[in-house]
């Protein structure tokens, strides 16, 4: 499932606890509590669900999507 998110990522060239742009994604995985792995610029990532976004915007602009309305693999690797 498509997403976005705007979480710093430094492999991407982002500086840690600074504003990162906002990138699309795709949701691969949930762990049913609080993170999710997701693929942003061909990179496989795990991050807090909470930054993954519906729709295009930023933390507090737009809401974090709701997990439990994914329809994903528990895991793909």
């Amino acid at each position: 499932m498509k997403g976005y998110t705007d979480y710093p990522f430094i492999e991407l060239g982002d500086t840690p606890h600074q504003e990162a742009p906002v990138r699309e994604c795709i949701i691969l995985s949930y762990d049913n509590n609080k993170y999710a792995d997701i693929i942003v610029e061909g990179k496989k990532f795990n991050i807090k669900a909470g930054y993954i976004y519906g729709s295009y915007g930023r933390c507090g602009e737009v809401k974090p999507i709701d997990m439990k309305l994914l329809n994903v693999e528990k895991d793909i690797n």
